[in-house]
């Protein structure tokens, strides 16, 4: 049987931090990292901790191009950056999209800065992969390929952070990780940008009763995915970037919950595989 022509697939879930093995069973231990599949063409957004499963899954299937979109460049989301095998093969193509920056950094000086003595000894100049580095601003369009449009926005979390939007053959996933709403007010521009999405990965890390102790810290809770899908009529929310500390027992108790409200929710984990 054929693969579908847009599968998304999840290597990782959880934010801030890996979480303990043990009591993560269900949903997985690593940091954010998604993969889309348009067709031929590998997206990949976030390269967390579960980066290195997603690594080999590329160099299996000889994957020699692709395209890395980071939401923002805070440690979970780019650990996995120099574990990424094919970056390593001057035989691979690959793009790698950086637009957060809250000043005028640009994409290569960010990993650059993060690839560099005394945090970590293998510097980029080490990939030999043929890499171009890409910037860009929210609300710029991205089309790194024929057919596939990745639309983006500024997203409201520390240091700055960027929402994504793939359309392609008609679908369309939206990837909007560590974002902090402002409770008691749509906004109008966000509800805009995922209108009509069939899948919405959203920052979910607090529930409702945990958000009024961390506000300012740039994220948000699933019972506000659920308002923004049906304000917005998204089909499906996936529950994403989960506390540290949140263990299968948990989360099987906020998808029970999101899912009473809003049956199109699941909870994100490692493995989970999803068509538009």
């Amino acid at each position: 049987m054929a693969e579908p022509p847009f599968l998304v697939k999840v290597w990782g879930a959880r934010g801030s931090l890996p979480a303990p093995a043990a009591s993560n069973l269900v949903f997985g231990s690593d940091t954010c990292s998604i993969e889309m599949r348009c067709g031929e063409h590998v997206l990949i957004f976030d390269v967390g901790t579960g980066a290195e499963s997603l690594s080999s899954r590329l160099t299996h299937g000889n994957v020699k191009d692709f395209d890395i979109f980071f939401s923002h460049c805070h440690y979970d989301h780019i650990i996995g950056l120099p574990f990424l095998k094919p970056l390593y093969d001057h035989t691979v193509a690959a793009r790698i999209y950086a637009g957060h920056f809250e000043d005028s950094t640009t994409c290569e000086q960010m990993v650059d800065g993060f690839m560099a003595p005394p945090y970590f000894p293998v510097t980029r100049k080490y990939f030999e992969a043929k890499i171009a580095y890409q910037n860009f601003r929210p609300p710029d369009t991205l089309t790194p390929h024929p057919g596939i449009e990745v639309r983006t926005i500024r997203l409201n979390h520390p240091n700055g952070c960027v929402g994504y939007r793939v359309n392609y053959r008609g679908n369309s996933v939206c990837y909007m990780t560590d974002t902090e709403h402002d409770p008691g007010h749509s906004d109008e521009k966000l509800l805009a940008f995922l209108s009509g999405a069939d899948i919405l990965f959203y920052d979910c890390t607090y529930t409702a009763a945990e958000f009024e102790h961390y506000r300012g810290y740039g994220h948000s809770t699933w019972e506000e995915g659920v308002r923004i899908c049906e304000a917005a009529g998204v089909r499906r929310l996936v529950i994403f970037h989960h506390r540290p500390g949140r263990d299968d027992e948990e989360l099987m108790k906020i998808e029970a919950e999101a899912q009473a409200r809003f049956p199109g929710a699941v909870v994100g984990r490692t493995g989970l595989e999803l068509v538009p």
